[in-house]
């Protein structure tokens, strides 16, 4: 199951607005990317990771 299904739940529907009566978009998303072999944080772009070599990068689009 997706992580951003999973945390869909805590802010609600997706086409929710906030308080002042603005829309959510995808540019209010957070992206994560880390190794998944040693779940070291790394920046876009970034193929391989500098801590264990691993080249299995996982991206998380957070809503």
């Amino acid at each position: 199951m997706a992580l951003s299904k999973l945390l869909s739940g805590l802010r609600g529907p997706a086409d929710s607005s906030d308080s002042e009566g603005r829309s959510e978009s995808e540019d209010d998303r957070t992206v994560v990317r880390e190794c998944r072999n040693c779940g070291t944080n790394v920046s876009a772009g970034t193929t391989r990771c500098p801590v264990c070599d691993a080249a299995d990068i996982a991206v998380y689009s957070i809503d």
